[in-house]
């Protein structure tokens, strides 16, 4: 085993999926919301791509857009690790990894962002080759 994986473990119980949705954070007890794409998303949390720091804990109000949705998630979250992230190009930049572990989200919002997850993750070339031997 690597050094750097010794007593790292998955502690994840929905999947993830890497992809770039909007959304709009807000650190509640400030005002303004900041719209960001997530780098992924699960129904568990999701991971964005930030230009501040916050503390591990900072409670955040979320509205998720996800595609086949009409209207946007709503959720509160919680920063659970945040580490910096250098951008590339002519004048690097320090942005910040952040993961957000949701804590308050309906069940129905919970379904429909699992519901994306697996629909990105799982072949559709199987649903497509099966419709056609059927002609």
């Amino acid at each position: 085993m690597k050094e750097e994986n010794r007593g790292f473990q998955e502690r994840r119980k929905y999947l993830r999926f890497s992809a770039a949705v909007e959304v709009k954070y807000t650190i509640i007890g400030n005002p303004g919301a900041i719209k960001v794409s997530s780098k992924n998303v699960g129904a568990g949390g999701l991971c964005l791509t930030l230009k501040e720091q916050l503390k591990v804990d900072s409670p955040l109000q979320l509205e998720i857009k996800i595609p086949d949705l009409k209207e946007p998630i709503r959720a509160l979250g919680r920063v659970v690790w945040q580490k910096p992230a250098k951008t590339s190009g002519a004048q690097p930049t320090v942005h910040f990894d952040t993961g957000i572990e949701f804590i308050g989200i309906s069940n129905f919002d919970r379904f429909n962002i699992n519901r994306y997850v697996k629909e990105q993750i799982e072949p559709k070339s199987e649903e497509e080759g099966s419709a056609e031997g059927t002609e």
